[in-house]
């Protein structure tokens, strides 16, 4: 009788000892793939039509912005997913163009914008309260790549392009919204997109809430549709690009393309005359 409840007790204990190794290998594959997806995108799934609106303030000093690109635009070069292909899928901030002014020299002899001089910078802000999870650099060496997550809406990402970062801004760190993140050359564009997932996108404006776009009433603008290119319209009216991995994913512009259709001018715009054009005036990568 002794024997047997030893036996009894042995394999109760072995049966709790499995039940803890179970619950610990959930445990870990279940912190495994939180991390998998945080980092690759995969298994994320949002409502691109109905995005919520997280952004809590404008990323850039509106005051020297005078022209924004359309999402689905043909600036720049091809920047898509949502299935879409061959189309800019995000925004492009541009100041008022002097095209009188020389670039630099990359030290690949490619020419880029004048480096922010602690005078004609623009300032670029967090847009949420959010995490730093990744900070890159760039294809065209103008400034870093800054990929922010909002707290109060871990499944998507704003990344922020060109931006020459503050000291304290570093991977990991958090941010809170306003929070003046670094800066920009008054010479030169910037880039916004807001990711969700892997290759799925919206615009910034889709997700930006009432009270921020009334600056953007202030300078002009009617209603968020003037910022979105709808995918009908850009279906319709395609622009071929280089779609290569590593090419250049250039736009291959046709004929009588109507570059004026890709933006929106704000009040103050002025348009620039192209005669005087420097090359390597814009960076828009």
């Amino acid at each position: 009788m002794r024997a047997q409840n030893k036996n009894n007790q042995t394999g109760f204990a072995h049966y709790v000892l499995l039940l803890i190794l179970v619950v610990a290998l959930g445990i870990i594959g279940l912190v495994a793939f939180t991390k998998f997806k945080e980092k690759t995108g995969v298994g994320v799934h949002v409502d691109l039509a109905n995005p919520p609106q997280f952004i809590q303030a404008d990323f850039i000093d509106l005051s020297k912005i005078y022209s924004v690109s359309k999402f689905r635009s043909g600036e720049g070069h091809d920047f898509s997913g949502n299935g879409e292909t061959c189309r800019s899928m995000k925004h492009y901030f541009n100041p008022q163009v002097d095209v009188t002014i020389k670039p630099t020299k990359a030290a690949d002899g490619r020419t880029i914008p004048p480096l922010p001089d602690g005078q004609h910078d623009i300032d670029i802000f967090s847009p949420v309260d959010g995490f730093i999870t990744e900070i890159t650099s760039e294809r065209l060496p103008v400034g870093e790549q800054i990929y922010i997550r909002p707290n109060s809406a871990k499944d998507y990402t704003v990344r922020l392009f060109h931006i020459y970062k503050t000291k304290d801004i570093k991977k990991g760190v958090n941010v809170k919204a306003g929070q003046k993140i670094g800066v920009i050359s008054g010479y030169s564009t910037t880039d916004i997109s807001v990711e969700a997932g892997r290759d799925q996108f919206v615009s910034y404006f889709q997700v930006m809430p009432e009270s921020i776009f009334a600056n953007y009433k202030a300078r002009g603008a009617l209603s968020r549709e003037d910022f979105i290119i709808s995918r009908a319209y850009r279906d319709a009216h395609p622009i071929p690009c280089n779609q290569e991995k590593m090419g250049d994913q250039r736009f291959r512009y046709p004929a009588g393309y109507d570059h004026a259709f890709d933006e929106v001018h704000l009040s103050g715009y002025v348009a620039p005359d192209y005669t005087k054009v420097q090359q390597g005036q814009m960076n828009r990568n």
